[in-house]
């Protein structure tokens, strides 16, 4: 994919990638939509199975990448392994903006633990519904709602 679209530009903008060009933003297009797509396929695994245990390891996930800037571990094992496979530049730190986001996904899968322990699957499958969504959301159009409510929250300036 040689061109990006002004809307997909704005989005990773709103997600603190303001620091990279156009042409930079071309590259990390699709390595971008790795780790939300991992992850929603993760919590997929998770709801099919109705299993606490792969919540409670994608939660650690999550909370890593909240804490670290270069820990989520599927972003680890993308800068690692995949970017060689793949022919793509290594994922750049996570900006602010992502890790507010990984920690409300983190709320939202720990959420999903807590329910399936419990036995209040209805509860886990709705956690884990929302994190489908906002995940989804992320890596098909790279527009971030973690990032959007970061922005609203603590006013970051944005590229124009």
């Amino acid at each position: 994919m040689n061109t990006i679209s002004p809307r997909t530009c704005a989005h990773l903008d709103a997600q603190g990638y303001t620091a990279f060009s156009t042409e930079e933003k071309i590259r990390l297009n699709l390595p971008l939509r790795f780790t939300p797509t991992v992850c929603s396929v993760g919590v997929v695994v998770g709801m099919v199975l109705g299993s606490w245990e792969v919540f409670a390891v994608l939660s650690i996930f999550g909370i890593l990448g909240t804490i670290f800037p270069k820990g989520q571990p599927v972003d680890v094992l993308y800068n690692t392994l995949f970017y060689k496979l793949f022919r793509t530049p290594k994922l750049p730190p996570a900006p602010p903006q992502k890790r507010f986001a990984c920690a409300l996904g983190a709320a939202f899968l720990i959420g999903a633990t807590y329910s399936f322990f419990v036995g209040a699957t209805t509860w886990g499958y709705g956690f884990g519904v929302g994190y489908i969504v906002a995940a989804g959301l992320m890596a098909t159009t790279h527009w971030c709602v973690g990032s959007w409510l970061y922005n609203k929250i603590f006013g970051a300036k944005l590229a124009q």
